[in-house]
């Protein structure tokens, strides 16, 4: 049994994250990327309220399109009460609500109320990575009051007091249903015993799923095109929940786990890949394996031209490239890099017709990713589609002027065109988010314009630049947590990006357990991710008059992925302490505190076997709990991928309703807070 596709929430339908700046003032400058090209955006506010109620957009702002007022399709569904899916293949969204049915094409200007065809004078569109829908056809076709008031520039919409009858169901309906969530199939379960792996990088890319009898049921999921979701019915794991070693460029983890939707339980196996590729799902004969195989890609040609100050190149081959794009400077490069790629092309590529690129070659840039690079001139800006055989790349000047990003000291240079002071500069912090924000002293449009400037490494993924308020500001989205400063340094100025430990003398990272769709353990009308969340706000607020430097991995009820919290931890802290509680079954039922730690060398005498002993020391003279001790554990995953002095500590066992009792206590959590702070404070002073 194979099902091709099937309902999914709006989080598949966004693809990326967005990709230029966001302004909420006066005015919106930003760089707009949709219908495969940039376009420049200037234009003043478009306000949105509902009932009255303003709409405030979180990261992209209402732009117009052909004199079209467009919204993300999540933000403006769900304000209006509505719950959003998406058909992959025929690339259509639905707005459902009680009494409607609304189908929006990707791209066309058609629409469905309830099966009856409406026209659009926009379609809906994707923009910077995000579904903009047509804020007036959405609310006509919810059958709401939209009105348009010109000097404010809002939209206002009334759902209040409204009452419809809900219209017959067409003879002939013209929109697919919806199929039904899959039953499982009956028979006993298999299990899944085994993912094979190719043998190495530059070997064939062959992936194989294992069972130990006949897989009856099996269906793929679209999710998004660097996602290959398989759930298998009818089946058991014993698979490890992540496997990260694929000796592969285009596979670089393996994630399984079960779910259960409307009582139908299932193994989902999810393949994170590095790009979109082609591949084949195959069955063995007997049933018992799934192969996914990724041929080798060979590219044919790249053909360059230059019309109307942009240049055109492309990048054909006999299948999906799967690109990584991206720049590097001295010199300034355009890199193209094409995991399980082959080149049947020149090594040189004629680039003599193009205005901003000066040289083209072809390489080998590993066993299995061929690399195309274009040397570029300064404050160039580019933008790239790719299709099913081949990549469109374009190339033209930069709206940005005067600034230069050197990636060797992960500094960008602003020439001093104009003088403002470096005290006056705001800086914010945004690392939560990804993200920090720089604001000038005043609007500098002029000088140094507007847009998106790439960078593509490890540090600092693009800088948007925008005027927000009649100031500009640098928007940094950051693949590290960075300290930003700002010094003149007399005929320019330099925006420094540091690192944490550069700057602070104690850096902790400060992780609360689980979170977001992760609850954690429960107990006694309790639960896990709550608890521990309050207690990092304390522990935050005890460490804030300390000299040392806190930044958290989560401040809300969202879920960092584990991998990503040891990784942050050791890009930037000198040590890290998660929070957590614990849960057993017993007679009698286990209760009080125990950290957990695994072998790790610190920078001085500080390891994590001495930070969990520290730590636990503190917790039960400051409450008197029942010590667990210290446990060596190799088998969680915070553990064993950090490399600073991290320990786990599990405060209490909900499953005890003694201990559940203490932690439910606001007093009580202050105490152990103050605990963990001290213990922190007291194991700083060794690293």
């Amino acid at each position: 049994m194979r099902i091709r596709w099937k309902r999914l929430l709006l989080t598949s339908l966004t693809l990326g994250l967005l990709g230029s700046a966001t302004a909420y003032a006066q005015t919106v400058s930003m760089n707009l990327f949709y219908n495969g090209k940039n376009h420049a955006y200037k234009a003043e506010e478009v306000r949105i309220e509902i009932d009255g109620k303003e709409l405030v957009p979180k990261d992209m702002p209402a732009v117009i399109i052909e004199e079209r007022t467009m919204l993300p399709m999540r933000l403006i569904a769900q304000e209006l009460g509505c719950e959003v899916t998406w058909n992959e293949e025929a690339r259509q969204a639905y707005v459902v609500n009680d009494d409607y049915t609304i189908v929006f094409g990707m791209d066309s200007k058609i629409g469905y109320q309830n099966g009856k065809e409406f026209t659009m004078d926009v379609p809906a569109t994707v923009v910077n990575d995000r579904t903009m829908l047509p804020v007036r056809a959405l609310a006509k076709a919810l059958e709401l009051e939209i009105t348009w008031d010109d000097p404010s520039r809002t939209v206002s919409i009334t759902t209040a007091g409204k009452t419809t009858e809900q219209p017959a169901e067409p003879e002939n309906p013209t929109v697919p249903d919806t199929p039904n969530v899959p039953t499982a199939p009956s028979g006993a379960a298999v299990t899944l015993n085994k993912v094979s792996v190719p043998a190495r990088e530059n070997a064939g890319q062959v992936f194989a799923i294992q069972a130990n009898g006949p897989i009856s049921g099996w269906e793929e999921t679209y999710v998004d095109d660097k996602k290959i979701v398989l759930d298998f019915y009818n089946a058991k794991s014993g698979l490890a929940e992540k496997i990260t070693a694929t000796n592969s460029s285009i596979v670089s983890a393996i994630r399984t786990a079960p779910h259960n939707e409307d009582g139908v339980a299932y193994v989902r196996v999810v393949f994170d890949l590095t790009a979109k590729k082609n591949y084949e799902i195959t069955q063995s004969s007997d049933r018992t394996q799934l192969f996914i195989t990724f041929d080798k890609v060979t590219v044919e040609e790249v053909s360059v031209r230059s019309r109307n100050d942009v240049d055109y190149i492309t990048i054909s081959a006999d299948g999906a490239l799967g690109a990584n794009v991206f720049t590097l400077s001295k010199p300034n490069r355009i890199v193209v890099d094409l995991p399980n790629v082959e080149s049947d092309i020149d090594e040189t590529i004629d680039v003599g017709e193009l205005n901003y690129v000066t040289d083209g070659r072809v390489g080998q840039f590993a066993e299995s990713t061929l690399r195309i690079v274009f040397e570029v001139g300064d404050l160039t800006e580019y933008s790239y589609q790719e299709g099913d055989y081949d990549l469109k790349l374009e190339i033209r000047r930069s709206t940005l002027e005067h600034m230069i990003y050197d990636s060797d000291d992960e500094t960008l240079y602003l020439d001093k065109e104009e003088e403002f002071d470096t005290d006056d500069v705001e800086i914010e912090d945004h690392y939560l988010d990804g993200y920090a924000l720089v604001r000038l002293p005043g609007d500098f449009e002029d000088v140094y314009g507007y847009g998106t400037y790439r960078i593509g490494g490890d540090i600092l993924n693009t800088i948007q630049v925008s005027n927000v308020g009649g100031d500009t500001v640098f928007r940094f989205n950051q693949n590290r947590i960075n300290v930003y400063e700002i010094e003149d340094e007399g005929d320019r100025y330099a925006i420094q990006l540091k690192n944490p430990r550069d700057v602070y003398d104690n850096v902790l990272l400060l992780d609360a357990g689980h979170g977001g769709k992760d609850p954690g353990t429960s107990g006694n009308g309790l639960v896990e991710k709550n608890l521990t969340l309050t207690l990092l706000q304390k522990v935050d607020m005890e460490l804030r008059n300390s000299d040392i430097k806190v930044y958290l991995t989560r401040n809300s009820d969202v879920y960092p992925e584990n991998n990503t919290r040891a990784k942050t931890a050791n890009d930037i802290a000198h040590m890290m302490v998660s929070i957590h509680m614990n849960a057993a079954a017993g007679n009698p039922l286990p209760n009080g505190t125990e950290t957990l730690y695994q072998v790790h060398a610190g920078d001085g005498r500080l390891t994590s076997k001495r930070l969990a002993e520290i730590l636990l020391n503190h917790i039960i003279s400051a409450t008197g709990n029942n010590s667990r001790g210290i446990k060596l554990r190799d088998d969680l995953l915070i553990l064993n991928g950090t490399t600073v002095p991290t320990v786990i500590i599990e405060t209490v066992f909900l499953s005890n309703a003694g201990d559940a009792l203490k932690i439910s206590d606001s007093a009580y959590q202050d105490k152990v807070a103050r605990a963990i702070a001290d213990g922190i404070i007291e194991a700083m002073e060794l690293k």
